[in-house]
Formats: structure tokens, C-alpha cells, sequence
């Protein structure tokens, strides 16, 4: 049986049906290897489209006063370098120095501060208080404690040689992110055109969705990182004014831990507070503390309503959830793509449970 047809013959159901399903395995198998093809540079694909969607406002602006969507794009693209990835990068290699800094110094003031008689006696002391108040405290074992320090020690190790080996790696993600950034800003409507185009959906659908996508996006990176930095620079100016080591290592903790809902960055300024407490500084301990409750704590219930609201519509569990699931799969930038991929998912399941297939409308 031939496959070719003359010109006006009009090929049989059976032939159409055997093009349509060859079409969609072909189209599927272009975008199996167009995935693989992409795959590798996901995180800074990821990285780059969170940060044109947050600077997507500044770029129609200068767009619509200078006429050049090359010099906006260029404008744009310096703005967003030193206002957030250039910031990024300093913080990375600070905490990286202080990571090895840590590492270099630590065990041998451990052991000091340890071996001093007066710190000595003051820890026999506080456990004595401990045990009396909390009997399960009576469990605690100083060599364990000591081994468990080691192990953490040697983990921190292999952390360090790790960031310095992908020391390198990050400047060349670095400069993917900036080259793709300049090509989104400038052409970002053409790539919203082409996947309009794509979407199966109508063009109300499709506005729906982009716009809630991105708002969805912007309140993310608004609402968690931007309220989660203010938190962690607070506490890491609070470990430096107080004389603790590796402020800015901390300070970072504390802003990762601050955009895990239900964690906080209670968890790292509390036992530091212990800390003061027990190598006898009262008063800088009840600063941290005070410090901590009052400001470092409470200035995310101020904030988050004010500059978030509601928009993002998901419950706190759900975000908790979708924070470590994002994290574990896309990594850093999981935590704002984890939350995002739920609310975009709801979005799409809403939109599909109120169509109607026989009544949809024309694009």
C-alpha cells in the first residue's frame, strides 16, 4: 500500500490516525532530548527567568522612556547585577572564608575555652542546674558531644572543599545567568508571545495564568527572600556587635532558616544566645534574646502581610512542604520555585476543572 497521495485524494482515517500518533511520537521525542539538551543549565535557566520577572516592571519602564529596548535591557541587566547578584556572589565568598576560617580556628578555641578552669566550672554548673530543672538533661554526655562536634567538624571540612572547587563553577554559572537575563528582559515579550502560541489554552486562560505566574513569582522573592535577608542581616550584625565568630556564615543561616515556615531563625540565634549565657556574658545574652524576639522574629509577621498578603493562596503547610521538596530537587533556587510550582499547579487544575470542552473559547 502506497503512502504517498496524489494532489485532491484525501488520505483514509486509518492513514491520518498513523501520521498523528508518528507527530506526537516524534514531538515527543524532541521534547525528551530538548529536556536533556537544557537540563544541565535548569538552575541558572530557573535563576535568570525569576530575576526578569522581578525586574520586568523597571524594563517596560525605561523601554517606554528611552524607545531602545537594547539600553533598557542593558540598563536593567546592571541594576539587577548590583543589586542582587553581585551582593550574592560577596556573600558567598564571605561565608566560604569564614567556613575555612571556622574550620582553622575553632577546634583550638574549643579547646582552650574548654580547658579553661573557670569555664570548666561554670559548664559543671549549668548542667547541675539543668539535670535539677530538666532531668532528662541528666542523659547529656560530654564525650558524645565532643564526637559529634568532630563529625561536624569533618562535614563542614569536606563543605569547604567542595565551595572552593565549585569556585569556578559559580562564576561561570554567574555569567550564564547575566548573559541569559539581558536576552529575557530584552525579548521577554517575544518569549510570552511564542508561549502563548504554545498553551492550549484560550487567551483569557492564558492571561490567567502568565499573570498569576508571575505575581506569584514576584511575591515570592518580595515576600520569603526578601523579608528572609532582612532577618538574616539583622542577625548577623547582632553576632558581629556582639563579639561572636563567622557573623555573616550565621547571618545566611539564619535567612535560609527564615524562609522555612514554621523554623525561623530562632533555631541559630537562641543556642547562641545559651552560648553568651554560658561563657558569662548575661548582658549580651538577654541583647540577643531581646534582639531576637522582638525584632528578628516578630519583623517577619510585619512585613510578609504588608508586601505578600495572600497572593501566593497557599497554606502554610503546604509551603513548608513545597520549600524542602523544592530545595532537595532544584536546590537553592527551590525555594522560590517549589512554593511557585504548587501555586502555578492549582492554578491549572482550577483552570481545567471550569473548562468546557464544548464551549471553550477561540484564542
Amino acid at each position: 500500500m502506497s503512502v504517498v497521495h496524489l494532489a485532491g485524494d484525501t488520505p483514509d482515517p486509518g492513514s491520518r490516525r498513523a501520521s498523528w500518533i508518528l507527530l506526537g511520537v516524534l514531538t515527543a521525542l524532541g521534547l525528551y532530548l530538548s529536556w536533556r539538551i537544557l537540563q544541565p543549565f535548569a538552575t541558572v535557566i530557573l535563576w535568570a527567568g525569576i530575576l526578569a520577572l522581578l525586574f520586568k516592571p523597571l524594563q517596560r519602564r525605561l523601554v517606554e522612556r528611552t524607545k531602545k529596548p537594547n539600553l533598557a535591557a542593558t540598563i536593567t541587566l546592571i541594576v539587577a547585577l548590583f543589586s542582587v547578584l553581585i551582593p550574592l556572589a560577596g556573600v558567598s565568598l564571605a561565608v566560604a572564608n569564614e567556613i575555612g576560617t571556622l574550620l582553622d580556628e575553632a577546634p583550638a578555641k574549643w579547646n582552650a575555652w574548654v580547658g579553661n578552669p573557670v569555664n570548666k566550672e561554670r559548664l559543671d554548673r549549668l548542667q547541675q542546674d539543668l539535670k535539677a530543672r530538666f532531668p532528662v538533661a541528666g542523659g547529656i554526655d560530654g564525650e558524645r558531644i565532643k564526637t559529634n562536634v568532630a563529625a561536624l567538624g569533618e562535614k563542614l571540612l569536606k563543605l569547604s572543599v567542595g565551595i572552593a572547587g565549585n569556585l569556578l563553577q559559580g562564576v561561570v554559572r554567574f555569567v550564564i545567568i547575566a548573559f541569559s537575563l539581558f536576552f529575557l528582559l530584552r525579548d521577554g515579550d517575544k518569549f510570552e508571545l511564542a508561549l502563548r502560541q504554545v498553551l492550549p489554552l484560550s487567551s483569557r486562560q492564558s492571561d490567567h495564568l502568565i499573570s498569576h505566574t508571575a505575581e506569584i513569582v514576584q511575591a515570592s522573592v518580595v515576600g520569603v527572600v526578601a523579608v528572609a535577608g532582612i532577618q538574616g542581616a539583622i542577625g548577623g550584625l547582632t553576632f558581629a556587635l556582639l563579639g561572636l565568630p563567622s557573623p555573616v556564615l550565621w547571618g545566611v543561616v539564619m535567612a535560609f532558616l527564615a524562609m522555612v515556615p514554621m523554623v525561623g531563625a530562632g533555631v541559630i540565634w537562641l543556642p547562641a544566645a545559651l552560648f553568651l549565657l554560658a561563657t558569662g556574658s548575661p548582658g549580651k545574652a538577654l541583647a540577643l534574646v531581646l534582639i531576637g524576639t522582638l525584632i528578628i522574629s516578630t519583623i517577619d509577621n510585619f512585613l510578609r502581610p504588608r508586601l505578600v498578603g495572600g497572593r501566593t493562596g497557599l497554606h502554610e503547610l503546604v509551603v513548608f512542604f513545597a520549600v524542602l521538596g523544592g530545595l532537595e530537587v532544584f536546590g537553592l533556587v527551590g525555594l522560590l520555585v517549589g512554593p511557585a510550582i504548587l501555586a502555578v499547579a492549582w492554578i491549572l487544575l482550577d483552570l481545567f476543572r471550569s473548562s468546557d470542552p464544548g464551549s471553550a473559547e477561540k484564542s
